[in-house]
C-alpha cells in the first residue's frame, strides 16, 4: 500500500497524464468545497468593510447636499456660511481615516487568512499526503485553487475601491480637495484597480510564506509582519515614487514657496490644477542650488513681498525681486495625466512580484516530499 501511494504522489508531481482526465471545473468545484473558511472570510471582511463605507457617507450626506444646494464652489463659495462651514466639517471627518486605513488592510487581511493557511494547513495536518496523491497532480491543484480564490477576491476588491474611490470620496473631492485627492497616500493605493492589485499581491505572498514555513499560525504571522511592512513602506517612500517623471518649472508661482519635499495636492491657484506638487528650491545667482538657511531667508522675504499690506497678493512685486537678485524659484509637480500611469507602473510592479510568489509556491510544493 505504500509503495502505491509514494509512486502515485511521484507521478502526481508532475501532473501525470491521469491526471488530465479532470476538468478545471471540476478541480475548481472541489477547491470550492475544501476552502470554504477562506470564502466565508473573504464575504465578512467584504460585507464588514461595505457596510462601513455606507455608514460613512450617510453620516456626511446632509452636509454634502446642503454645501451643492447652496451652489458652492471651491473658488467662488456663495453662501459663505453653508460653504466655509461645510468645508471645515469635510477637513477632519471621524470616519474618513480609518476607512481608508480599513481598506489599505484589506489585503492583508485576505493574505494572511487566505492565503498563509491555503498550503500550510494542507502541510501542517499531513492532509497534502492523500490531496496530492489523487492523480491530478499537485501543481495543477494548487493553481486551480489560487485561480478560484483570484476569480472571487478580484471583484470583491474591484467593488470597495470604487464604494471608496467613487463614491466616498466624492464628497471630500468636491469640498476640500486637499483631503479628498486620490494623490494622497492612503486614496493612491486604494483605487478600483489598485486594492485588486493589491489584495492579489497579499494573497499569492502569502500562499509562498505558508509553503515554505508549514505551520499555519506560523504563517499567518508572518505574512501579516511582511505585508504589513511592505505597506508601510509604500507608505513612507510614496513621495519618492511620485517624483519619478515630475515635471520641473520656474515659470509658475507658488504662493507661500514651499522647500524641500511638498507632497501636496495643488489648490485653485497653486500650482496646475489637479497635479501634485511634489518639490520646491531656490536657485542662486550663476545656477548654484541655494542651501537651506538662504533658501529660507529669501523665501520669507519673498513671502512679505508677494503678500501685500493690503490684503491683495502680488505676485508681480516677488517675481521682480527674484529677477534683480537673479534668484529663481524651482519646483516639481506630477500633471494630473501623470496619475494612472504612475498607479499603472506600481501595479505592474506588484502583479510581477505575484506572478514570482506562484512560481516560488509551485517551485516548493513540486519538491516537498508526501
Amino acid at each position: 500500500m505504500t509503495t502505491t501511494v509514494a509512486s502515485s504522489a511521484v507521478a502526481s508531481r508532475d501532473d501525470s497524464p491521469c491526471g488530465q482526465r479532470v476538468s478545471w471545473l471540476r478541480l475548481m468545484h472541489v477547491a470550492l468545497i475544501q476552502h470554504r473558511a477562506a470564502l466565508v472570510t473573504i464575504f465578512v471582511a467584504f460585507v464588514t468593510l461595505a457596510i462601513a463605507i455606507v455608514i460613512g457617507r450617510d453620516a456626511v450626506s446632509a452636509s454634502y447636499a446642503s454645501y451643492l444646494a447652496a451652489g458652492c464652489t471651491l473658488a467662488h463659495p456663495i453662501d459663505l456660511g453653508v460653504c466655509v462651514n461645510a468645508a471645515n466639517q469635510y477637513s477632519d471627518i471621524p470616519s474618513f481615516t480609518p476607512l481608508v486605513s480599513a481598506l489599505r488592510l484589506f489585503p492583508l487581511v485576505i493574505g494572511a487568512f487566505v492565503g498563509a493557511p491555503l498550503v500550510a494547513r494542507e502541510m501542517e495536518s499531513g492532509t497534502y499526503r492523500f490531496a496530492w496523491t489523487q492523480g491530478v497532480g499537485r501543481t495543477r491543484l494548487v493553481l486551480v485553487t489560487l485561480a478560484m480564490l483570484t476569480l472571487i477576491v478580484t471583484p470583491v476588491a474591484v467593488v470597495l475601491g470604487f464604494l471608496l474611490g467613487g463614491w466616498y470620496i466624492h464628497p471630500y473631492a468636491v469640498i476640500n480637495i486637499a483631503v479628498g485627492s486620490h494623490w494622497q497616500s492612503g486614496l493612491f493605493t486604494t483605487t478600483w484597480w489598485m486594492t485588486p492589485v493589491w489584495t492579489l499581491f497579499a494573497l499569492t505572498l502569502g500562499t509562498l510564506v505558508g509553503a515554505v514555513v508549514k505551520r499555519t499560525v506560523a504563517s499567518i504571522a508572518t505574512t501579516v509582519v511582511i505585508i504589513g511592512g511592505v505597506l508601510a513602506a509604500v507608505s513612507q517612500f510614496l513621495p519618492r515614487i511620485l517624483d519619478i517623471g515630475a515635471v520641473a518649472s520656474s515659470r509658475l508661482m507658488l504662493s507661500y514657496f514651499p522647500l524641500g519635499t511638498i507632497n501636496t495636492v495643488a489648490t485653485v491657484g497653486v500650482g496646475p490644477s489637479g497635479s501634485l506638487l511634489v518639490r520646491g528650491w531656490f536657485v542662486g545667482p550663476g545656477g548654484l542650488l541655494l542651501g537651506s538657511h538662504a533658501a529660507n531667508r529669501v523665501r520669507e522675504h519673498v513671502i512679505g513681498l508677494y503678500q501685500s499690506k493690503s490684503g491683495a497678493n502680488d505676485p508681480g512685486a516677488a517675481m521682480r525681486w527674484l529677477t534683480l537678485h537673479h534668484y529663481t524659484y524651482w519646483f516639481t509637480y506630477q500633471p494630473a495625466d501623470h496619475f494612472w500611469i504612475l498607479q499603472a507602473v506600481v501595479g505592474l510592479v506588484l502583479l510581477a512580484v505575484a506572478s514570482l510568489c506562484v512560481l516560488g509556491t509551485v517551485r516548493i510544493i513540486q519538491h516537498s516530499r508526501s
